[in-house]
């Protein structure tokens, strides 16, 4: 059999009556939505024509982390996504930003950005350094003692005031804070939120303890 053109992920019990609305038989592979990491992986490599969600997923954290890893590869700007309703005629494409500079390009834009505009030395952190955020396990990427760059909790947004906690339960720092910024990331373990929390407040000679204890040497 020829290699799928179209491929489909959706609830499995909604597969089957979005399937023909997508393509014959022979043109479309399906994916459970519970499974967006083996159908990235295939989509990857196959680069179909029409990548098709069902509306409820597209709109799900998993849904929309899917969509954001499948814009950003650039071997996939000849896959149109596709927004199917699985209980009515509803469909849409989905936009892709045509007006960005190359990813190079942002990433060094980024860069000579913090550079100008960072307040305090930041540094990496070990991947065994405890922290948690609204209570909920995250890991540390890399922190000042004004704020804090981690993978947390998929809920986490911007703007949103946060409580985040650092180190073991019977010596934690519990300082308040107010999340810059988000993104949507997919993991073997589900979606979870990259995001940038600047401290409240901040008791910086304890954090400052807590960043040479385990900073990333």
């Amino acid at each position: 059999m020829s290699e799928a053109r179209y491929v489909l992920i959706a609830a499995p019990e909604l597969i089957p009556a979005l399937r023909e609305r997508v393509g014959s038989d022979e043109e479309v592979l399906t994916f459970a939505d519970t499974e967006p990491l083996r159908a990235l992986e295939h989509i990857s490599t196959a680069r179909p024509a029409v990548i098709a969600l069902e509306r409820l997923f597209a709109a799900s954290p998993r849904g929309a982390a899917l969509i954001a890893r499948i814009k950003s590869d650039r071997n996939l700007d000849g896959s149109e996504i596709r927004i199917l309703s699985h209980n009515s005629n509803y469909q849409r494409t989905s936009p892709r930003r045509r007006d960005l500079p190359p990813p190079k390009a942002r990433a060094r834009a980024a860069q000579a950005m913090d550079r100008g505009t960072r307040r305090a030395p930041r540094f990496r952190m070990r991947e065994s350094a405890e922290a948690a955020v609204n209570g909920q396990p995250a890991r540390l990427v890399d922190m000042s003692v004004l704020g804090v760059q981690l993978v947390g909790p998929d809920t986490v947004r911007p703007k949103q005031a946060v409580t985040v906690t650092l180190g073991p339960p019977d010596s934690s720092i519990v300082v308040a804070g107010t999340v810059v910024w988000a993104r949507l990331e997919l993991s073997r373990k589900g979606p979870a939120s990259r995001v940038g929390i600047d401290f409240t407040n901040p008791d910086k000679e304890a954090i400052g303890a807590f960043m040479g204890a385990n900073q990333r040497r």
